[in-house]
Formats: structure tokens, sequence, C-alpha cells
């Protein structure tokens, strides 16, 4: 189990579509390649990454820490990014049959919203991420965010 985001470990050209603005029933998407790295920690209990893309003629990034925890059997994910205005709590959850889902409370534009992260289609040279958020309490949700990474 502690090993279930080694598929990442290396190097990824990643293509994003993600939407404009969340949350406000906007349509608009935009797409934009960006660049991940990825090792395992130290401890051998989880891994590190940090992601990058450039936004006009800066550099935006997102590093990313995932730890095991070996009593509880689940994921903690902690973000600290540039590249939106989500204030995230740690993401929790596991993987079964090659699928990782992951949730966590956050804050959006000062609104509490629940986020969910779902990472499928896993190989060695290939992974797809969905990111969801939603402001009712789990009722409905809004796909805001889609990565595919490709080995390089």
């Amino acid at each position: 189990m502690s090993q279930d985001f080694d598929f990442l470990i290396g190097q990824w050209k990643v293509f994003n579509t993600r939407l404009k603005s969340w949350l406000c029933d906007c349509n608009e998407w935009m797409s934009f390649e960006s660049f991940h790295t990825e090792q395992r920690s130290h401890s051998g209990n989880g891994n590190f990454a940090l992601h990058q893309y450039v936004n006009g003629n800066s550099l935006c990034e997102r590093s990313v820490s995932r730890h095991f925890d070996e009593y509880a059997q689940f994921w903690k994910i902690d973000r600290m990014d540039s590249m939106s205005g989500l204030m995230l709590k740690s993401l929790k959850g596991t993987f079964w049959n090659n699928k990782g889902s992951f949730l966590s409370r956050g804050v959006l534009d000062g609104n509490d919203v629940l986020v969910w992260v779902e990472w499928t289609k896993i190989c060695k040279t290939y992974a797809y991420w969905e990111q969801a958020l939603s402001n009712d309490d789990g009722k409905t949700w809004e796909t805001n965010w889609v990565m595919e990474f490709y080995r390089e």
C-alpha cells in the first residue's frame, strides 16, 4: 500500500484541461502543458512531487507531499500551489483496483467546498487525474481540472 504512488516516480509531461473559473457555471476551458517530477521519500512511506508550468512570463508551481498512514491504511496528501485560489486541507483516501480516490474539505473564494480527486487509467507510461468540487456537501459535483500524465 505504501507504494501505491510509485507509478509516478520520475519525469512526466502533463496535459492539463481546467475550467477558467470554478463553481460559477463557467463553461470556458483552458488547456496547457506542465511538467511533473516525483521521487520517493527518504522514509520510504510516501512520495514528494513538484509540478510546474509557465503562465505568461511567470512560473507556477505545485508541491505535493504524500504520506501513507500504515495504522489507518490511508494516504494523506498535502498540496501547496500557486495554480489556484483553493485552500485545501489534507486529501485522504486509498487505492483499490488500480484506482485512487481522495477527499478533503477546502475553501474557495471564502466559501467551504468539498474536493474530490481521482487517479485512474494507471500504467507505466500514462495516468489520468481528475479533480471535482462541490459547494453543497457533495450533492452535486463540478469537474474543474483534468490532467493526463505521459511518461517522458
